[in-house]
């Protein structure tokens, strides 16, 4: 489906805020996770289960209120995947629509040699029989888990793909066009959990470092395949051809989108010393950043939690316009000029979108937009976090905070 002229202008925003130029207004971006089901009436496992239902329950709040783009058109995470091999991380909470996932650590510390000497055999071999309870059996019995987990696969990435058409038909970009999971990040969520990963950093440093150098090429990949399948549908038939190549056979010359860009949610900094950061983040986060802006991409990192003045002024030597940073806790204004080769994107406390009156949360709006706009380089999002549960913000807050913006926030 081609693009229409009020999608363009939309996508345009962003691309201009990227890069450094002044677009016509501050964009606005809702950045909705499960909230968006609550919002539409449908129940997790409804919209995990069913493709129309799933991609629908996103679209509905994007077509009632006003928003230049999108987070994701569908859930962000393959539920039933996980159900049917046999996994419990996640469940939803007892509100029936909320995701919610625990800690969960099947690697031991006696594993890290292991991992750093073959990742890939390590997490075929040890990670994936621990987290999914069914492929821990037989050859046999492993083969017929398999078998049953390629509808769910199927609908899960069918959701992407009718995701980007249903939105396109809206006129809504969708700004995630990939994943970016930084080596450390991978350790934190997937094998040590937040225990394990904090305890390791401080008794087996030299292991850890080990570890995260020997997954940094799989991050790359990680971000290749995605943006395949995230991003194709903006990129093309032709695009996507050439890179499936570049990807798979040649690895070589991968040629991101330019539009969407690859998320990248930073876990583990937030429980980081500046020190620890700089000596066990920093290197796979620089590398897999300038990775992404060297091959045309962009890189949408949400700094998650509060990260503070001095890691903060470590991101300072990143390229020019290769990233927008989602500031959640820290003063965005600080952010904004420790960062300012780069774009950021904030929006109002979840506290104030939940409990505040239509007036307050307008008021707040006004003066981050004055406070953030100028010169450009800024994208408002609803509100600081991602949009969740429910109780996360009044649908009403969210309606007045964004017809403001979008009138208010014009350069031109």
């Amino acid at each position: 489906m081609a693009k229409s002229k009020r999608f363009k202008e939309r996508e345009q925003r962003m691309i201009d805020v990227a890069q450094g130029r002044i677009p016509d207004r501050v964009p606005i971006c809702g950045l909705i996770e499960t909230y968006a089901l609550s919002y539409s009436g449908v129940p997790l496992k409804e919209a995990a289960t069913n493709i129309s239902k799933n991609v629908h329950a996103h679209a509905k709040i994007y077509d009632d209120i006003y928003y230049d783009c999108a987070y994701i058109a569908s859930l962000a995470h393959a539920w039933e995947i996980g159900w049917t091999l046999g996994s419990d991380v996640f469940f939803i909470s007892d509100d029936g629509f909320t995701e919610q996932h625990k800690e969960y650590a099947p690697m031991v510390p006696d594993d890290y040699d292991a991992l750093a000497k073959d990742p890939i055999r390590f997490i075929l071999n040890e990670f994936v029989p621990r987290k999914y309870s069914k492929l821990d059996a037989t050859n046999e019995e492993q083969k017929k888990a398999f078998l049953s987990a390629l509808v769910p696969f199927f609908k899960f990435a069918g959701a992407m793909v009718y995701g980007s058409y249903a939105f396109r038909k809206i006129d809504m970009p969708i700004v995630m066009g990939g994943a970016g999971q930084m080596p450390l990040d991978f350790l934190f969520d997937y094998l040590r959990g937040f225990k394990g990963t904090v305890g390791d950093l401080r008794r087996h440093k030299d292991k850890v470092k080990a570890a995260t150098e020997a997954l940094l090429p799989y991050s790359f990949d990680l971000s290749h395949m995605t943006n395949l399948m995230m991003g194709g549908y903006s990129g093309g038939v032709p695009w996507m051809v050439k890179n499936l190549v570049n990807a798979i056979i040649l690895r070589n010359d991968f040629e991101f989108t330019t539009f969407p860009w690859i998320f990248n949610p930073c876990h583990m900094p937030p429980f980081m010393s500046p020190k620890q950061f700089e000596e066990f983040y920093w290197p796979g986060y620089k590398a897999v950043a300038e990775h992404i802006h060297a091959h045309g991409g962009h890189l949408l990192t949400v700094l998650e939690g509060e990260w503070g003045r001095e890691k903060l002024e470590i991101l300072r030597y990143l390229p020019d316009n290769s990233v927008t940073f989602v500031v959640e806790n820290d003063d965005p204004k600080m952010v904004k000029e420790i960062l300012s080769n780069n774009s950021i994107m904030a929006g109002l406390p979840l506290e104030l979108l939940r409990n505040g009156t239509r007036e307050e949360c307008i008021a707040a709006a006004k003066e981050m937009v004055d406070e953030l706009a100028p010169g450009g380089r800024f994208i408002f999002c609803t509100g600081n976090k991602v949009l969740l549960s429910a109780s996360d913000a009044k649908p009403e807050n969210i309606r007045a905070v964004n017809e403001f913006v979008h009138g208010y926030g014009l350069y031109y």
